[in-house]
């Protein structure tokens, strides 16, 4: 009666402490960093209440060790705060995995206790009792095999670092940010707020890919098919103007544009954009392509719907109409210099470039003579001529007075590079 009496009381007090202490933890930070000596206090106090009774006292010897052992964890303990938290996070600033400094204080936790227990119970048969604890071990390991592989895949993740927390990984199918690396588990919080739980045996046999090693910056894609009566450079061009400003994509590394390939209805492009953040993927390919369908509709460029169209050569068509052909539609496009992006149509009539206002196309360029150059129809095409300027006209880079112009040829006026755009097959 005395025995049960005493191992109430002692019980009762253990769950009090650990009711109070599990309260405690709520608020308090430093309960939570000796939240393992304070529950052997608690034990301890324990096994005290238990030893106040007769029948308790064959625990004293138990109660001195836990004293022993409770000296020991707290020094531990504290050493550990000193060396991981003090020492290697702030001093070093070094970043280490939760998990390391858990097992490295439960390894020198259970020396401690063996080591006590020998020097405390000398009389109790230690080689015995670890051939016992080798067999239950192995049983136990044989029982516990997939939770065993789960906490060794997690310590090696902890000492290889293949992704840290806030790091952007995609295991399998599933991508998202790194919230919490456990002794079992690995957390990922998906793009819709949602969290995945894989455990660490299953992502050290998957294929990982870290958006964030070595470095945060991400490669964004945008492909988009343009109709192949637009020149590349236009399209060039504009694709560049999209980037320009979009939250979330960098300058540097500047964007780049390519020429894909050539499909059946469309000549296929790619813009290529550095964004910061490979969680906001999916919010700045939706800008990209909005100011795509907006600059494209404001400089006329088509994005082509897979379709086949037949068409009739104009020369052929004006035959069987017995009418005598015309010019062409056509256009100068300023490509390079201060007034790049500026267009001019072309019906036939003649046209003038210069500084002077009074030209058909005005001209920025300080090189650019007042009446700088002409161009008209005439039967063998659109005829440019240089009105006598000051520092002469260059198409496809060789000085010309006068050159029937072709499509995509080059007119140089100083600085500002003019490309002839025109329909004629």
């Amino acid at each position: 009666m005395n025995l049960a009496l005493a191992t109430l009381a002692g019980l009762s007090v253990l769950a009090v402490l650990v009711w109070l202490l599990l309260q405690l933890q709520r608020t308090s930070f430093l309960a939570r960093q000796l939240a393992f000596p304070l529950y052997v206090a608690a034990a301890t106090a324990g096994l005290w209440t238990a030893t106040l009774f007769p029948a308790g006292k064959p625990a004293m010897r138990v109660f001195e060790w836990a004293l022993v052992f409770l000296l020991c964890v707290t020094v531990l303990r504290v050493l550990g705060l000193l060396l991981f938290d003090v020492h290697l996070h702030g001093r070093k600033g070094m970043r280490l995995p939760p998990l390391l400094p858990a097992v490295a204080l439960g390894l020198a936790y259970a020396v401690t206790a063996l080591i006590s227990l020998k020097l405390k119970f000398q009389d109790l048969p230690f080689t015995a009792l670890l051939a016992s604890t080798a067999v239950t071990s192995l049983v136990l390991g044989l029982a516990l095999q997939p939770i065993l592989a789960n906490f060794f895949a997690g310590l090696v993740i902890s000492l290889e670092r293949p992704f840290r927390i806030n790091d952007w990984i995609k295991v399998g199918d599933t991508e998202g940010r790194v919230v919490a690396i456990n002794w079992r588990t690995t957390h990922l919080r998906t793009r819709d707020n949602d969290n995945v739980i894989f455990p660490n045996s299953k992502i050290s046999d998957e294929r990982v890919l870290n958006y964030f090693y070595p470095q945060p910056m991400h490669l964004e894609r945008i492909h988009v098919g343009v109709h192949y009566r637009t020149p590349p450079y236009r399209v060039r061009r504009a694709l560049l103007e999209c980037a320009a400003g979009v939250p979330g994509a960098l300058e540097k590394p500047t964007p780049e544009v390519y020429v894909l390939g050539f499909g059946e209805s469309a000549v296929s492009y790619e813009l290529r954009v550095w964004i910061e953040d490979i969680a906001q993927a999916p919010r700045i390919a939706s800008d990209l392509r909005t100011r795509i369908w907006e600059e494209f509709k404001r400089e006329g460029l088509v994005i082509p719907h897979p379709i086949r169209t037949l068409e009739l050569a104009p020369r052929a068509r004006a035959g069987l109409l017995g009418k005598e052909e015309g010019p062409p539609p056509a256009r100068l496009f300023v490509a390079e210099g201060p007034d790049r992006g500026r267009s001019l149509e072309l019906d036939g009539a003649p046209v003038t470039l210069g500084r002077s206002r009074g030209c058909s196309l005005p001209l920025s360029d300080p090189n650019a003579s007042k009446e700088h150059l002409k161009i008209e129809w005439t039967p063998e095409g659109y005829l440019m001529s240089d009105l006598g300027s000051s520092f002469g006209t260059l198409v496809n880079g060789r000085p010309a007075t006068t050159a029937v112009l072709r499509p995509l040829d080059r007119i140089a006026v100083g600085e500002t590079t003019i490309v002839f755009e025109s329909d004629a097959r």
